[in-house]
């Protein structure tokens, strides 16, 4: 749901995102003869700082000798690190997205307590976006939805007038798609947004009381930075590395006991 910026190796640790003010239109004519004055422009700097995470497992050597895993201790191991990493990048979007919701206050949807997601909500969000000019995420024009397992059964499970599977069940796609498992990919579209369902869309207790977030995300909503050449070129701007303790042992494994 980000946008992707290059930040090229070796040109620091910083990138810098400049916007520019929006101009007013201008209804006064000019007056025949008169310079006039020129516009006062103003712009406002973002400023990301790149850093690095970095886990490591160590694996003994009688860990690797008596593991039952197929096909291999450090091979599912290094499953498992690159679920971390998966999740750890997945994270970190949501935090951002979560520290900006106070930024427009327009487009902050808090439902009741007892209350679930409709298809009405999801209109008025997408519409809540269009109207303060947010561009869609898509190159064909959809927004992107981030959005709950649970969440995306209270908007299918509602039968109001209007909802959701109100409008499916008149057509014959509309049909099969409630029939058919949901796609975690293609979950639910609708009102000009394309959801994506995943469990990691997190969740508040407050009161003994479940809530759960959903976002939708517009073009230039969140940058990432892809420390590289460019998100396009098939680099990538992550390591994971195997090695087998080396036979004379080191420094920090004086007894060789790290196998992997």
């Amino acid at each position: 749901m980000t946008k992707q910026k290059p930040l090229p190796i070796r040109s620091g640790n910083q990138i810098q995102f400049y916007t520019y003010s929006l101009l007013a239109a201008n209804t006064t004519q000019a007056a025949e003869g008169t310079v006039g004055s020129p516009i006062s422009e103003s712009s406002t700097k973002i400023v990301a700082t790149t850093g690095q995470y970095a886990d490591f497992i160590n694996a003994s050597d009688l860990a690797m000798d008596v593991a039952i895993d197929d096909p291999s201790l450090l091979q599912n191991l290094a499953t498992e690190l690159n679920y971390r990493l998966a999740l750890t990048l997945n994270t970190l979007v949501q935090l951002t997205a979560d520290a900006a919701v106070g930024v427009d206050a327009t487009v902050n949807i808090q439902l009741a307590n007892g209350s679930y997601l409709t298809a009405n909500n999801i209109r008025t969000a997408a519409q809540q976006l269009a109207g303060v000019n947010a561009r869609p995420l898509t190159k064909d024009g959809y927004y992107g939805g981030i959005i709950h397992p649970t969440v995306v059964h209270d908007v299918l499970n509602d039968t109001s007038f209007n909802g959701l599977t109100d409008i499916l069940k008149r057509g014959d796609e509309g049909r099969s798609m409630l029939m058919a498992p949901v796609s975690n990919d293609d979950t639910i579209t609708f009102a000009g947004v394309r959801f994506k369902q995943t469990t990691t869309a997190p969740t508040a207790t407050i009161s003994g009381n479940t809530y759960y977030n959903t976002y939708i995300f517009a073009d230039d909503a969140i940058f990432s930075v892809f420390l590289g050449k460019n998100p396009e070129s098939g680099e990538k701007n992550y390591k994971l590395m195997v090695q087998e303790a080396p036979s004379s042992g080191s420094v920090s494994d004086p007894a060789r006991q790290i196998g992997g």
